[in-house]
């Protein structure tokens, strides 16, 4: 009986009449935020917000992206490793008067190229293995850091610490000049031959430079000359032992060189995979000797890095800190007689097959 009185008060309580005008009360919610008088909880969530946003922008203008180790972050890259170029990147140089081979100077005859896809990955393969076969037999080539293959002029880098002590003084003279070996007799002294597959890689590979060349800064393809080709191969792992091992300096071709008028770069391995660091600078001149840098190139198996070889374009390359970097410069030139002092290649002696040169 008790129980069933209390029962219907508090029944007749919930349905009790509001007096006019009065809400009905909220049920009771575990406070989130402390309370001060007069402080709407709206107002606390307005400053809760603000307090995240002002932590975002902190975070976000302090935060820096995580480095890989081998790169260098002081330049902004134009052409990167991950990027693949099917249409060639073109920077133009607002220059007057005539190069090299008496092109004026406008539009894109006196620019700077980047593309992808001017060889077939085959043919880069090939050549790749070509030059490391090569600097693996010499025992690892020069003792610094570069190596320099030129299958014309029949030299390659070498340090003459071992293999050829069953030689004699006059076999070693002849053999060794300026830390460069005649390629020629290195090979007959190992019993080493050139593939068919090898050459014939070698030579398509020169034309098919040579006539994207020619497409690109609009040099007619006839008066285009081979001029010194050669394979580079750079050692992060080795120290420089003297100037010449120092090849990360600022430089200009025709300076260097005397006779190019264009120089193509063939990349044969990839930057990041391959080896870290390597990447191609080119300058910009500031006056009294000042250069600065103007755009990058991160190496990468199969591109092609073209440009006049003249002043316009001063460049070098940044230190290899890992692995080795592998690439073919193709230089080219007006010059009828300077293009005749070039070599043949291959020299019969040096090939498994007999035929006529290529060029």
């Amino acid at each position: 009986m008790a129980g069933s009185t209390a029962r219907r008060r508090r029944e007749e309580a919930k349905t009790e009449p509001k007096a006019p005008g009065e809400e009905a009360k909220p049920p009771h919610v575990p406070e989130l935020l402390p309370a001060f008088p007069g402080l709407p909880l709206r107002i606390w969530m307005a400053l809760l917000v603000l307090l995240v946003s002002a932590a975002a922008v902190i975070l976000v203008s302090t935060w820096k992206p995580a480095e890989h180790p081998g790169k260098q972050t002081d330049f902004e890259v134009w052409a990167s490793a991950r990027r693949n170029l099917p249409d060639a990147l073109q920077m133009k140089l607002a220059l007057t008067g005539f190069g090299l081979c008496g092109i004026p100077r406008r539009g894109n005859r006196c620019a700077r190229f980047v593309l992808d896809g001017v060889v077939p990955a085959a043919e880069v393969k090939e050549l790749a293995e070509l030059l490391q076969w090569l600097v693996s037999e010499a025992w690892g080539a020069g003792s610094g850091p570069p190596s320099v293959v030129d299958l014309h002029a029949e030299t390659i880098s070498y340090k003459d610490q071992r293999g050829v002590a069953v030689m004699t003084l006059k076999e070693k003279s002849e053999l060794q000049q300026d830390n460069f070996v005649n390629l020629t007799m290195f090979m007959e002294f190992k019993s080493l031959k050139f593939t068919q597959k090898q050459v014939e890689a070698y030579s398509r590979v020169r034309q098919a430079l040579r006539k994207q060349l020619s497409r690109l800064f609009g040099v007619p393809l006839e008066g285009l000359q081979h001029d010194m080709t050669f394979f580079s191969h750079i050692n992060g792992s080795k120290t420089a032992q003297t100037t010449h091992d120092e090849y990360w300096h600022s430089h200009i071709d025709t300076e260097q060189y005397g006779t190019f008028a264009y120089t193509v770069l063939l990349y044969l391995n990839s930057a990041d995979h391959d080896f870290d660091g390597g990447e191609f600078i080119f300058e910009e001149s500031r006056g009294n000797g000042v250069v600065v840098p103007a755009a990058a190139v991160e190496p990468r198996a199969g591109r092609v890095v073209a440009f006049s070889s003249d002043a316009e374009n001063p460049h070098k390359v940044l230190k290899v800190s890992r692995g080795v970097r592998m690439a073919l410069t193709a230089a080219f030139t007006c010059s009828q007689e300077q293009a005749a002092s070039i070599q043949s290649f291959p020299n019969p002696s040096m090939v498994e097959w007999s035929g006529t040169a290529a060029e």
